[in-house]
């Protein structure tokens, strides 16, 4: 058990199921319960924790060979207060996986949901949602400047579909996408600075 200075809070991200946002509780806590695994095979020490997602490695090859087995309790505790870094809530957060409600407003959001109000879902195991986050991380900008890399995506998931691709019609979709998430983020900036 870590005990924290303070209480974090720890937002897992919202989802979609069912057609509907689904946003998740925080999880607020004061203190980490910790569990090693010690993966003999591999040289490597992983730490999990009970009350919050994530998985850390802790010592792995060299390290944990040069120990000889005489691993402490508070070695452990100490390498994993050192990746945590000082700011333990931030480091905690960023070990979700990024979703596309985190940024309705991001061009791969709204991109999404244009294809898919014309019944062409992304499965989880598709690349289209892998791209439509590269899409809301890189911005309207890097998208307008990349459009040709965006319509590559397009076309290569309509081959493995087995849809019909028209690089015109695609390319004014993703042009409208981008152009609704310029439009949406900059009312929203005007907004937040008028207040």
């Amino acid at each position: 058990m870590i005990k924290l200075e303070n209480k974090i809070t720890i937002q897992p991200p919202p989802y979609t199921e069912a057609d509907k946002v689904i946003t998740p509780d925080a999880i607020i806590i004061d203190e980490l319960d910790v569990i090693y695994h010690d993966q003999l095979s591999v040289n490597t020490i992983v730490a999990t924790f009970a009350n919050v997602p994530g998985e850390f490695v802790v010592l792995k090859g060299d390290e944990y060979k040069a120990l000889n087995g005489e691993i402490s309790h508070e070695i452990l505790q100490y390498k994993l207060l050192m990746l945590l870094g000082e700011d333990v809530e931030k480091t905690l957060n960023n070990q979700f996986p990024k979703t596309l409600e985190q940024d309705p407003d991001g061009p791969g959001s709204i991109l999404t949901n244009m294809i898919k109000t014309i019944g062409i879902k992304s499965s989880s195991n598709c690349s289209c949602r892998k791209h439509a986050l590269e899409m809301n991380d890189k911005g309207p900008d890097w998208c307008e400047e990349n459009i040709g890399t965006i319509l590559a995506w397009i076309k290569e998931e309509s081959t493995k579909r087995k849809l019909p691709y028209v690089e015109f019609v695609a390319k004014s979709i993703v042009q409208r996408a981008i152009y609704k998430s310029r439009k949406i983020k900059a009312a929203k900036e005007i907004d937040a600075a008028s207040t």
